[in-house]
């Protein structure tokens, strides 16, 4: 007991550090900058698991740990895989898959979100001496794609750190952007009722250089940041059978979110909740999951305040 405590409070020494560090670069009041970061899709939960609690920071693992905590996958025994699909708000779908295998000392793992937003219909001006709006003048088509490579390894029996480095692109009509983001998480599991802990730095890296034209002005077309996320998640078994957990959310350009879940495993199913005091807008989760052996499928619903119901589904492997 002595020795968890002890860890315990080393880890938790670390993670102050790293939530005051998170304070300052992710100030309180960035809610001003909402549209100000590029890439936003990548700050949307695509995996069902995670999204009906909300985060699983704490809690992530195998294949499905490459979405949430990369450090998640350094528990992999096997190769695992996993794939999913989001049904996003305005006929928006985002897809995923990921793949994991032990080698070079740890685990390495492959993944990919892409993006389709459908058609969008294009519309103009027309006219010389008096402009008029002319709607319906055909469709273009925009996406985003997210290339993900990670490594993790288990320093100890209840200590795994993490990365992911990804290539990120975006397609609107004939206009392209692309950069490079990274992701660097850990996990202590503290040995004592099932209570493990975890925090990411994700979405992190350069800033991405407009696409305005030669000798425009910065102040016109500034360059535009990552959406660095930082989350941090702790979750413990109440009585037999649940766990509940909190999580901290927090976006460079939104507020601080706090979310409580819970997850209640009755043989081979579980059924999980998420509630989120802080974002109105999405604010209830629900979700379950059926374990069969090696394979797995989960499914999730996100209530939105003015566009009905996300729905996410995903379904994993493991051989």
């Amino acid at each position: 007991m002595n020795s968890i405590m002890k860890n315990t409070m080393k880890w938790l020494t670390l993670s102050l550090v790293v939530i005051s560090f998170q304070s300052i670069i992710l100030a309180e009041g960035d809610n001003d900058k909402v549209g100000s970061s590029a890439f936003k899709f990548l700050n949307i939960q695509t995996d069902a698991h995670s999204a009906a609690l909300g985060g699983l920071s704490a809690q992530a693992s195998g294949a499905n740990a490459l979405f949430s905590n990369p450090s998640g996958i350094a528990g992999s025994e096997g190769m695992g895989f996993t794939a999913g699909m989001t049904q996003w708000l305005v006929e928006t779908q985002i897809m995923n898959v990921g793949f994991v295998m032990p080698m070079m000392g740890g685990v390495v793992g492959l993944s990919m979100v892409s993006v389709d937003y459908g058609d969008i219909m294009e519309s103009g001006w027309a006219g010389t001496t008096e402009f008029v709006f002319e709607p319906n003048q055909g469709a273009f088509t925009a996406t985003d794609m997210s290339l993900q490579a990670s490594f993790a390894k288990s320093l100890s029996d209840k200590f795994s750190l993490g990365g992911t480095a990804k290539r990120v692109s975006q397609a609107i009509d004939e206009v392209k952007l692309s950069g490079f983001a990274f992701d660097i998480g850990t996990q202590f599991d503290t040995g004592y009722r099932n209570i493990k802990m975890g925090a990411v730095i994700s979405n992190f890296g350069p800033d991405l250089a407009s696409q305005a034209d030669e000798g425009a002005n910065y102040a016109e077309f500034p360059a535009m940041s990552l959406p660095m996320t930082f989350s941090f998640g702790v979750t413990g078994e109440a009585i037999a059978g649940l766990n509940v957990g909190l999580n901290v959310l927090k976006q460079a350009d939104m507020e601080q979110e706090f979310i409580l879940n819970g997850e209640y495993a009755v043989s081979i199913a579980s059924l999980r909740f998420s509630y989120n005091l802080n974002n109105p807008q999405q604010d209830v989760s629900f979700g379950a999951g059926v374990n069969l052996g090696s394979i797995s499928t989960n499914i999730a619903m996100t209530n939105t305040k003015h566009f009905g119901s996300v729905m996410r589904f995903g379904l994993g492997y493991n051989f």
